[in-house]
């Protein structure tokens, strides 16, 4: 693990690479912008999401905008949509974690795409909650997987996932808090540690779906949240491990403010 364990520089370095292969468009400065100025945003305090909107022009819509996120998510109150199940075209990758001090981000090589009602996205980064944001029938998991996608139209489409605490061990779940930096501000490469997400999934894919916004400054809309309703079950242990390297992570609920929400069943 030493040897592959780089330096704060180098590391940010290997994961710019790995982004930079996506395709360059808006949305990629869309999704850097918060963590690009560590200093001007947290969790908690004076700097936490209730300022967020206050802290520099360029996040003011945290706090004005209208589409925001997470939000609840309850059965009752979505319009019930036909199957319209989302089509993982998920390669495995090389192992790139960066430790941004908020969140573990993970890079992702280029050709990997979920294709959503005939448009495809191409992953680009999946970042890690601690609970989850989203609420889902009253109920918050311990964890949420965030899967970020984008095209070249500029649309972003979020994948996100709930996670629970067990006796189950997902290894790939394992694979990453076990390599996952421990210092903010560092990133490890494995060239030669793979992992692919799709074993982050859960089996049954039914989902609600509506338009909302990043969970991180600067908060820019129009975001499209794909929410699996079933969690995926990891080692307690792990779990408990990746929350302690973050600390608690997870944006506040947000105002539907008559939004739509759909909830898709996501078999063939």
């Amino acid at each position: 693990m030493a040897a592959n364990t780089v330096t704060a520089t180098a590391g940010a370095m290997a994961l710019t690479v790995a982004l930079a292969a996506t395709q360059a468009a808006a949305w990629e400065r869309d999704l850097g912008a918060g963590a690009n100025v560590p200093s001007k945003w947290a969790y908690t305090g004076d700097n936490g999401p209730a300022h967020w909107g206050q802290l520099t022009p360029e996040f003011s819509v945290c706090s004005t905008g209208k589409l925001q996120s997470p939000v609840p998510l309850m059965t009752a109150d979505a319009i019930s949509l036909p199957c319209e199940p989302l089509r993982f075209r998920y390669r495995s990758s090389s192992l790139y974690i960066t430790n941004d001090g908020k969140s573990l981000r993970l890079g992702y090589d280029r050709g990997s795409y979920v294709v959503i009602d005939g448009l495809s996205y191409e992953l680009a980064e999946l970042r890690f909650h601690v609970p989850a944001e989203h609420v889902i029938e009253g109920h918050v998991a311990d964890a949420e997987l965030q899967l970020i996608h984008g095209n070249n139209r500029g649309d972003i489409a979020v994948v996100a996932v709930p996670i629970l605490a067990s006796r189950r061990v997902n290894q790939i779940f394992r694979r990453i808090v076990e390599h996952a930096p421990v210092v903010p501000g560092e990133t490890y490469y494995g060239r030669n540690v793979g992992f692919n997400p799709l074993f982050l999934l859960p089996g049954r894919k039914d989902y609600f779906a509506y338009v909302g916004s990043l969970t991180i400054p600067p908060c820019s809309e129009g975001v499209h949240w794909y929410v699996m309703q079933t969690p995926v079950e990891v080692d307690g242990d792990d779990l408990m491990h990746l929350a302690q390297l973050m600390g608690p992570n997870a944006r506040p609920l947000q105002r539907l403010d008559g939004r739509r929400v759909a909830n898709v069943c996501g078999e063939p």
